[in-house]
């Protein structure tokens, strides 16, 4: 279980961070849903990571420590950019925990670089299949169901064919995620049928002015105004 944001267009990224580090304490005050209660049982505290267009490529920054209080994190509020995704990661298998597990993972595939993070688990693992070439340095579920999107991708299209690929995986409690190249993010969301938890699940939109905004919650943000992405949705976003 993850928070995540994905950004593109005019920006500041400090307010962004910030609204990562409100998501991963739990206590978001502009949002509520089926695990608040759970407070410091439920904080995202299992490493962090952000990848942001930069001279025209992507970069990647990640770390295993928590996003509430390592400094490096508070760093990304002097990034600028115009095409951001920031992952704070939670999981029960605290052995996971280290930068080899931080999401975005980041892949070269095909002459192009591909970032990837996500929300949510995926069981059964026998069902991902990887290209020979895509070798995991950590090994952890999301990273699998990477290599597995990448390999399928038909990249002529690429929000069609993602969703395509994700309606096949199956034992799974959620396949939000962001798939980035340094000029598009492809937003993908699916929540396993009959979740108990629809609202943490559920994504968030916002338009504003000259950006566009994705986030596992609704978020302070400025005057943005949050609306639900449909479960099931797939599409791109490009500053």
């Amino acid at each position: 279980m993850c928070r995540m944001i994905a950004a593109v267009g005019r920006f500041e990224m400090a307010p962004l961070v910030d609204a990562v580090r409100v998501m991963a304490s739990n206590m978001n005050p502009t949002y509520d849903h089926e695990l608040r209660g759970e407070d410091e049982k439920l904080v995202h505290d299992c490493g962090w990571g952000v990848a942001f267009r930069q001279g025209g490529r992507l970069v990647r920054r990640r770390s295993a420590a928590s996003c509430l209080d390592d400094p490096e994190f508070d760093s990304m509020s002097r990034v600028e950019t115009d095409l951001v995704i920031l992952h704070a990661r939670r999981t029960p298998d605290r052995g996971t925990i280290n930068i080899l597990n931080s999401h975005p993972f980041i892949q070269e595939w095909r002459g192009e670089e591909w970032a990837f993070c996500h929300n949510g688990a995926v069981s059964d693992l026998t069902q991902l299949r990887s290209d020979e070439s895509l070798v995991p340095t950590g090994g952890i579920d999301s990273e699998l169901l990477f290599h597995h999107a990448l390999t399928l991708l038909d990249t002529g299209r690429v929000a069609e064919s993602l969703s395509e690929i994700l309606r096949e995986i199956r034992d799974f409690t959620c396949l939000n995620c962001f798939l980035a190249t340094s000029e598009h993010i492809t937003v993908h969301t699916r929540v396993s049928p009959g979740t108990s938890r629809p609202l943490y699940y559920t994504p968030w939109i916002a338009h504003g002015g000259d950006v566009t905004v994705v986030s596992s919650e609704a978020v302070s943000l400025g005057a943005l105004e949050w609306e639900r992405v449909t479960d099931g949705s797939a599409f791109v976003l490009s500053p």
